[in-house]
């Protein structure tokens, strides 16, 4: 098996509805022709901003082989396959598999609270069916569950278990990866205001929400941080992106700020599946002059 290097920005796609609920596939498709114009690296769909948990199985393969299809070799691919089933995880990661996704994203299982041991279990089991590269999502806010030291050094010898998407928001918890881990996952940001912080720390990869969006910005605060290892300009950048950020990240309504976004940025997504709705129209406001503020910015002649 082949580990991938993750770098670049990572874009975890929403999932076009049209107004009777049913997947807009044409307008999926030309949100991933945009962000792969946009120099995008990475197409993942399945995550969360992608409502994977809001579809059903049929549904998900339909969007993987419909986004695999679509992408033509113009970026990579990895695969959000989480499930509470791990018999579902199994049957949708062999499916991306078989599409040529590289890796599987994959969170604990949610709601059933597995602790430690059960989980470090339930990784290696499923590690084992699949023989895929693994990214894990430390999301537990959403799932519950933390993959703390003590999980991260029972699958530690689990090979494919290659990287992490961190998105507790625990500044801490990024440095405990670096003190304790440094060259044994790679670290992958998952906490849109903390993108400066993960590189500076090492993180070459970013697996983004808002990068739907604003998908130039995303790969113009990469490109400074990363490829020319200028944080002086990659905190400016971020100080035009943070309030925006910040209230992605603390609003409480990630997924249908994300996808009002896509309409700002000429990409209408729909309005999420129950039991999300759509935005107030207060909440609109506040969240489009904070878009505008950024795109006045012209953020990609800062980072040139």
């Amino acid at each position: 098996m082949k580990t991938p290097t993750f770098t670049g920005i990572m874009t975890v796609v929403v999932t076009p509805f049209d107004r009777q609920g049913a997947i807009d596939f044409a307008g999926l498709g030309k949100l991933v022709d945009g962000l792969v114009a946009d120099g995008v690296h990475w197409i993942v769909p399945g995550g969360t901003t992608g409502e994977y948990y809001a579809q059903s199985v049929a549904e998900r393969k339909e969007i993987l082989a419909f986004v695999a299809e679509r992408t033509g070799g113009r970026a990579k691919l990895a695969a959000g396959t989480n499930s509470a089933r791990p018999s579902e995880i199994v049957e949708l990661s062999l499916h991306a598999k078989k599409l040529g996704y590289e890796a599987a994203m994959l969170a604990a299982p949610y709601y059933s609270l597995p602790g430690t041991a059960d989980l470090a279990r339930h990784f290696r089991e499923v590690a084992a069916a699949i023989d895929m590269p693994i990214i894990l999502y430390n999301f537990p806010t959403r799932t519950g569950v933390d993959m703390n030291r003590e999980f991260l050094e029972a699958v530690s010898e689990v090979k494919s278990i290659c990287a992490i998407k961190e998105s507790s928001g625990s500044f801490a918890r990024l440095l405990e990866q670096v003190v304790c881990f440094d060259g044994r996952y790679q670290r992958i940001c998952g906490a849109d205001d903390q993108a400066v912080d993960h590189f500076l720390w090492g993180a070459k990869a970013w697996i983004a929400g808002a990068s739907n969006f604003l998908p130039a910005e995303h790969v113009a605060l990469y490109d400074a941080c990363v490829a020319k290892q200028d944080f002086v300009r990659g905190q400016k950048l971020m100080q035009a992106l943070l309030p925006l950020f910040y209230l992605l990240e603390n609003g409480g309504k990630y997924i249908q700020y994300t996808k009002y976004g896509c309409e700002l940025a000429g990409h209408p997504a729909g309005d999420p599946r129950p039991p999300l709705y759509r935005l107030s129209d207060r909440e609109k406001s506040d969240f489009k002059s904070l878009y505008e503020g950024v795109k006045s910015a012209k953020l990609g002649k800062l980072a040139a």
